[in-house]
């Protein structure tokens, strides 16, 4: 008997809702989605059925399906005649957040963009910063974005959800060492610096370490032209290189003025020293007993000088020793160590007077020469 007269009230009220004269205005979602019984996304006669299958029942927290259109904790005639009233229109299911990327605390740049996902097509999108475009399920936001902290608030039809992020500023390349289009050797590295520190970091040759605002790069690098292409999240540069073959050779003596274990040599005159490539270092005249005689040394090139001072003269017939060290532009290192004797203070050859009478003299030769004198008187 319930089932028939739920039945003939279905009918009439179908019958009503199809010949009344109604004009749908905008409709409350929530009352729509109460009124689709089924959830199946139409508002029909199963949805009435639905309604009137469960009349008298008692009802049960968070029921589903849910019967009790109007919320009224009831099932009766005026949940029937809501639904009879929306019937043949269509509800969109509801729509839920479902993951964003990149994932939330993440670093962004200032035209990055952020995706979202959700289980059913959102209406009425908006966001606090940037610009949104919805396809599908999806939303992507796109910049650009402050740098600094970024609060992203989305809101769409069904809800509301905020996401926190870094914006980093963007990086610009500023300077490089050694600058471009500089000799370098295979072993050396260049130094990048920018006025941020930049990311995502790749270079066409060699290992590139990023610090801060620096990027390091290391080779070996091939000898011959070098064209280096540096390129990060926000731009590329290309430097150009010659690259040499690592100077491992130490600097050697070719030449100068006096040698290791000379004698007679001039006390008076700058003593000069040839290397066979330019060189710097510290390199001093000094006495056996290794005190500084205190002459000038000067660097040109591939030579070294030693000035006399006055006051400071070397001692005839006296040992002295050249000492110190001496590098090249590459660093690598040779000792110095020249000992000389100096010549004797007589410009001629001494003469020695044998008697006293002034008769014969002696020639201080290594061979010695007598001369004998005569005289008449």
């Amino acid at each position: 008997m319930k089932t028939l007269t739920c039945s003939l009230l279905i009918l009439s009220l179908a019958l009503l809702a199809s010949t009344a004269s109604y004009a749908q205005a905008e409709t409350d979602i929530e009352i729509l989605r109460a009124a689709d019984v089924n959830a199946d996304g139409v508002i029909n006669v199963l949805d009435l059925v639905l309604i009137a299958s469960h009349f008298g029942d008692p009802l049960v927290d968070a029921q589903t399906p849910n019967p009790d259109v109007n919320g009224d904790g009831s099932v009766n005639v005026l949940d029937l005649v809501l639904v009879a009233n929306r019937l043949g229109e269509t509800v969109r299911p509801p729509v839920a957040f479902v993951t964003v990327a990149p994932d939330i605390g993440s670093e962004l740049d200032i035209d990055g963009t952020i995706t979202l996902t959700f289980d059913n097509p959102p209406t009425d999108v908006t966001v606090s910063t940037g610009v949104a475009m919805t396809d599908g399920n999806s939303v992507t936001i796109t910049g650009p974005f402050t740098p600094g902290d970024l609060e992203l608030t989305v809101t769409w039809g069904d809800g509301t959800e905020t996401f926190s992020y870094t914006v980093r500023p963007p990086a610009a390349f500023v300077s490089a060492a050694p600058e471009n289009d500089v000799e370098i050797t295979t072993e050396d590295s260049i130094t990048l610096t920018f006025d941020n520190p930049p990311t995502d970091v790749t270079v066409s040759t060699g290992v590139a370490m990023t610090d801060g605002n620096s990027v390091k790069i290391t080779g070996p690098f091939t000898p011959g032209a070098l064209e280096l292409t540096i390129t990060w999240a926000d731009g590329t540069e290309t430097l150009s290189y010659t690259v040499i073959e690592l100077d491992t050779e130490a600097p050697s003596i070719t030449g100068g003025t006096v040698s290791d274990g000379d004698t007679d040599v001039d006390a008076s005159t700058t003593i000069e020293i040839e290397f066979s490539e330019d060189v710097r270092g510290l390199v001093t005249l000094r006495t056996e007993s290794d005190d500084n005689v205190g002459w000038i040394t000067t660097f040109e090139g591939n030579r070294v000088m030693l000035t006399p001072v006055a006051g400071k003269e070397l001692a005839p017939e006296t040992p002295y020793v050249i000492t110190g060290k001496v590098r090249d532009a590459a660093n690598n290192g040779t000792e110095i160590n020249i000992t000389f004797t100096t010549a004797s203070a007589y410009d001629g050859i001494p003469i020695e007077v044998t008697d006293a009478n002034f008769d014969t003299v002696v020639l201080g030769s290594k061979v010695p020469i007598v001369v004998e004198f005569y005289t008449d008187w």
